[in-house]
């Protein structure tokens, strides 16, 4: 349970650092010498990324490593995903029910994160 909300952190940190800078999923891809669909991947957690990957673009996006594996809170971790939310340029609809799910998902691990303890 703790490794599926350490994926989700990852993912919404790094996309959070990638809006910071203004650059989109294709940017970066170029950047690191890779595709846009796998920061996409990585960025929703569709997938557990290696970690010469996730390293290289934190590296890119000035992100500290270590700092991705210490588990937020839920609401830390929803500040996180308020403010990648902001930063989006073209937010469709599309975007806006990602975000609303990504939200649910967030508070439903946490939820039976509580429960398991």
């Amino acid at each position: 349970m703790e490794l599926e909300l350490l994926n989700m952190q990852i993912g919404c940190m790094l996309r959070l650092g990638r809006l910071k800078k203004g650059m989109s999923q294709l940017d970066l891809a170029l950047l690191l010498g890779s595709n846009p669909t796998m920061i996409g991947r990585i960025e929703r957690f569709e997938n557990v990324s290696g970690w010469d990957k996730i390293l290289s673009i934190s590296q890119q996006l000035s992100i500290d490593f270590c700092n991705l594996f210490v588990l937020k809170t839920k609401e830390e971790l929803l500040l996180v995903v308020e403010e990648s939310f902001k930063l989006e340029d073209k937010l469709t609809q599309e975007k806006r029910d990602y975000y609303d799910y990504l939200k649910s998902q967030i508070i439903h691990q946490y939820s039976l994160l509580k429960k398991k303890k």
